[in-house]
């Protein structure tokens, strides 16, 4: 059994919203105030009696739905069945059911509304008010909110069955919120939680034989401690006062002698011992100690679902919930912490399911994407859109090849897509360390309008299209993340000769122009699958050049040598021909001939000299792209950061695909070119 679904309505950023879950762990990422708050919280109203909060008025959603309409919040949470069913989870779920055959569902529901006499009543109210007034609404609900009832149902709402508390009480909720203190929490207050847990761990696992055997044993040892300490200690001192005034007729102030476990565990201190030096916890990393803390946590719920200690009152179902778990956790604890909470699931007695929001990268990218829940607000939306990757593959070879190939690539880096509110994909590590200068350039920052960059390879676009919408059914599409995407695609045109059993070549394109020989494609196979699959995608756009993205640079710049670096080959003699697209440089005297004679039937001469030193510029690079990038990206700073590019002309399909990522694109999907802008 394990929770299927929650549908939030009317609460908060959800307007009528139902988010799907998956047994086991959760995670929840998106941006802030995109709702992961809200889904733990509304989880909580249903399933924590003890901690559930009153709502207020701005727990409502807003704007309403209907202003003459009191507003009223509804949470509906979902159980379903599964393989490792007990009879147990049957009978806590009984009353519940909704659906009888397998897989089962049951369903318990939270309402926060009014009761129809002070419905109506509300309604007269709202009617009364000139439309648009919005501080004369708050205050006609806030004159209601004392009215309003709460209400748990199982089963069918419509049914009015009030969900039993006994079998709530089954079910733990545990939160672990964003801004806990974990010192506070572990060893401040009265009953602090490091005492709470010592308690419980107290003789665990003893037979009532040796229970009393180590009772006995400890009076022994305390009564001698406190007949020590007392014959060291001298009371009259101070309480010479009461003595003087006769306040003793009144009763003898002493010292008790008999301690008892509990004064010796109020006395115990946590101390972690680092490099021989025995510290107390209290003086310990804050990170150190947030880690100690959950897993006390931890420990706390397994004892309190444990039936050999609680009997008929252990937990059935318990539920953790952590937020943020990242916070003040190295990336390496934060994998550790996931992968353990993976385990407990599949534990008995243990946390049936758990859920985490989350804003850590290092966590989506250990996380498979079958428990990754998207959350995203889209622009000039009022609720948030809800995606889940794990769904987005299609259920057949391929669909399984592409997913389990994403799942692997999703590093610390590359997940960052999951965040973003737009996404460019590209080929490698040039376009990653160049596309950042050249959108600042044009005054459209990928980091401020929050793009991802992510470079996949020339092959591997289609494996993670899927994510986005791209050749999945319209059910299926649902599930996927909606956010512009541009796909900047080396378009590595391609000839083969004709009547022979040749396969294609790539070509320069330059060599397309010969049709009688050849057999020519402007594009390669992988742009024309791109695009079969994207048909029907309005946020997907495939945006080739004319070659590659080194070759489009050199193309349109021909006559600036500051694209050329020190690590490309001959690189005084590549200077040179930009200086001027006519010389013969001595080191490529040879290779410049053959090109010249290619290029031949180019009839405008400043784009035959642009294709030459375009094409002796991607050969200079075969060897040295990544080096030549990392050093092309400073040259084309200033000192102080700033993009240095005065001249510089930007291939247009590199244009387009920083305009369309960063949502500055018309709402029409832009067509590729092969110009400058």
């Amino acid at each position: 059994m394990y929770i299927a679904a929650v549908r939030i309505q009317n609460y908060r950023c959800f307007a009528d919203e139902t988010i799907q879950f998956s047994p086991g762990v959760n995670v929840l990422l998106g941006e802030n105030n995109s709702g992961k708050t809200t889904v733990i919280r509304s989880l909580a109203m249903v399933l924590d009696q003890h901690s559930r909060r009153r709502p207020d008025f701005f727990d409502f959603h807003h704007p309403c739905a209907d202003p003459l309409v009191p507003p009223a919040i509804s949470v509906s949470v979902t159980f379903r069945s599964s393989a490792t069913d007990t009879i147990e989870d049957r009978a806590l779920v009984a009353t519940w059911l909704t659906t009888l055959e397998s897989p089962w569902e049951a369903q318990v529901t939270y309402t926060f509304r009014l009761d129809p006499d002070d419905d109506a009543q509300c309604r007269a109210a709202l009617e009364a008010i000139a439309p648009g007034d919005y501080q004369q609404y708050r205050s006609v609900i806030e004159s209601f909110l004392d009215k309003y009832v709460v209400r748990v149902y199982g089963g069918d709402v419509e049914n009015l069955l009030k969900a039993e508390s006994d079998s709530l009480e089954r079910i733990s909720f545990s939160t672990l919120e964003a801004l806990r203190d974990a010192e506070r929490e572990l060893f401040a207050g009265s009953n602090p939680l490091l005492k709470r847990l010592l308690r419980q761990v107290l003789d665990h696992g003893q037979t009532a034989a040796r229970r009393a055997a180590l009772d006995k044993e400890f009076q022994a040892l305390a009564g001698g401690l406190g007949s020590h300490m007392l014959s060291r200690i001298d009371l009259n001192l101070l309480l010479q006062l009461v003595t003087d005034t006769g306040a003793m007729e009144g009763g003898t102030p002493h010292l008790a002698e008999n301690l008892t476990d509990e004064d010796v565990l109020n006395a115990l201190r946590l101390h972690v011992m680092s490099n021989g030096i025995s510290l107390p916890a209290e003086r310990n990393g804050l990170g150190y100690n947030n880690l100690i803390y959950i897993s006390l946590v931890l420990a706390s719920l397994d004892h309190q679902s444990d039936p050999t200690t609680q009997g008929s009152n252990a937990i059935l179902f318990p539920i953790l919930c952590i937020e943020e778990p990242e916070a003040h956790l190295h990336p390496a604890l934060q994998y550790k912490l996931l992968k353990h909470l993976e385990r407990r699931v599949g534990e008995a007695n243990k946390n049936r399911q758990v859920f985490i929001t989350t804003h850590s990268t290092h966590i989506t990218s250990a996380s498979p994407l079958d428990q990754l829940i998207c959350l995203a607000i889209p622009e000039n939306a009022q609720t948030p859109r809800v995606a889940y990757p794990g769904k987005c593959f299609l259920d057949n070879a391929e669909g399984k090849d592409s997913k389990a190939y994403v799942e692997r690539y999703l590093d610390a880096t590359k997940s960052n897509l999951l965040f973003s509110k737009g996404v460019i994909l590209v080929e490698g590590m040039a376009e990653q360390l160049l596309l950042p200068v050249i959108a600042e350039h044009r005054s459209c920052s990928l980091e401020e309008n929050h793009v991802a960059l992510i470079p996949v390879g020339g092959l591997t676009f289609k494996h993670f299209l899927p994510l986005f919408g791209a050749g999945l059914p319209a059910a299926q599409e649902t599930y996927a993340l909606k956010r512009p995407v541009a796909c900047l695609v080396d378009a590595d045109p391609q000839r083969k000769r004709n009547n022979t059993n040749e396969r294609f070549q790539k070509c320069y394109p330059y060599q397309l122009a010969d049709t009688v020989t050849y057999t020519c494609k402007p594009v390669s196979d992988v742009i024309t699958n791109l695009r079969t699959l994207c048909q029907g995608r309005d946020n997907i756009s495939i945006l080739p050049g004319t070659k590659t993205f080194e070759y489009d640079l050199a193309f349109h710049n021909p006559t600036m040598p500051i694209i050329v670096t020190d690590e490309c080959t001959n690189a005084t003699a590549l200077r040179a021909l930009f200086a001027d697209a006519t010389a013969t440089p001595e080191k490529m005297t040879d290779r410049l001939t053959e090109i010249r004679t290619d290029t031949e039937n180019v009839t405008v001469t400043a784009e035959r000299a642009a294709h030459v030193v375009a094409t002796c510029y991607l050969e200079s690079l075969e060897n040295t792209k990544g080096a030549h990038a990392l050093a092309l990206a400073k040259a084309l700073k200033d000192a102080k950061g700033k993009p240095n590019l005065a001249r510089f002309t930007v291939p247009s399909a590199i244009v387009q695909a920083i305009r369309w990522a960063c949502r500055q694109q018309a709402s029409a999907r832009p067509a590729p070119t092969t110009g400058t802008t």
